[in-house]
């Protein structure tokens, strides 16, 4: 026996047991309308693929990816440029700190400087006294001789010859 595939749709049967035709017509119009609901979903689907591919689409794609790269760029960049600033930073720092020490250093120089001026200005000082009493010692020999008549070279100091001793006891002092 062949199997059968008849599937009738049920009857709808009044109080009296006659089929009710409204409730069918309410059932075919309720399939009418899921039939409109489909094809507006399938036309919704269809527009929303054709605009998804269309060259509008495309396009804001492609800008998308442009504007990613370029981003990717720039961050790129701005990590260059805050290594070269953190670089930049460590050697002002170090530049800085050079600064305070040779300023340091120069403020120890200066103070020798005006040590050692101090001690020439005393050198100087007590050169000028030697130089007067040797002039002092000078005059009195020159009369002292004066008087005795007796000239004897070997014991003359030039003040040439002073001034020049003096200076080299001087310069080795400082050394």
């Amino acid at each position: 026996m062949a199997p059968t595939l008849y599937h009738y749709l049920p009857a709808y049967m009044d109080d009296n047991g006659k089929p009710m035709l409204e409730d069918r017509k309410l059932w075919c119009l309720k399939r009418l309308l899921l039939a409109v609901v489909m094809v507006g979903l399938i036309v919704t689907t269809i527009v929303v693929i054709v605009m998804a591919n269309s060259k509008a689409c495309k396009d804001g794609l492609q800008a998308e990816q442009e504007c990613g790269n370029f981003t990717h760029l720039l961050n790129h960049q701005l990590t260059q440029a805050q290594e070269v600033l953190l670089r930049t930073e460590t050697q002002a720092a170090n530049c800085n700190q050079t600064v305070v020490t040779l300023t340091a250093s120069l403020e120890m120089e200066k103070a020798r400087v005006q040590q050692l001026q101090a001690e020439i200005e005393k050198w100087t000082q007590k050169l000028q006294e030697t130089s007067e009493e040797l002039e002092q010692l000078r005059k009195e020999n020159e009369a002292s001789r004066g008087k005795n008549y007796s000239t004897s070279s070997g014991n003359t100091i030039s003040p040439l010859v002073v001034s020049v001793l003096l200076t080299l006891s001087l310069g080795a002092l400082l050394a």
